[in-house]
């Protein structure tokens, strides 16, 4: 696996939001397209990570999402104790 550029603790910002398309009859009943959609813009703290690489985010309104770090840009490191 890659080196992560984020750390757990870092702020991020989220900068796009994944193509999310469904097979053809399915709809999006969840509105997981409007949930992605909604975090564009907004600031939040890593969380942890998956086996994949995706990075777990938080939102108020949820108990975690998980996004890829290539719609992320890291705003501010965690610092480390001395």
């Amino acid at each position: 696996m890659p080196k992560r550029r984020f750390k757990a603790g870092d702020k991020v910002t989220v900068i796009g939001s994944p193509p999310i398309r469904f097979p053809p009859g399915l709809r999006d009943e969840l509105g997981t397209k409007r949930l992605f959609q909604s975090l564009v813009g907004k600031v939040y703290t890593v969380r942890g990570f998956d086996e994949y690489g995706q990075i777990e985010l938080r939102p108020k309104r949820l108990s975690y999402v998980w996004i890829e770090p290539e719609f992320l840009k890291l705003r501010a490191r965690k610092r480390q104790k001395p």
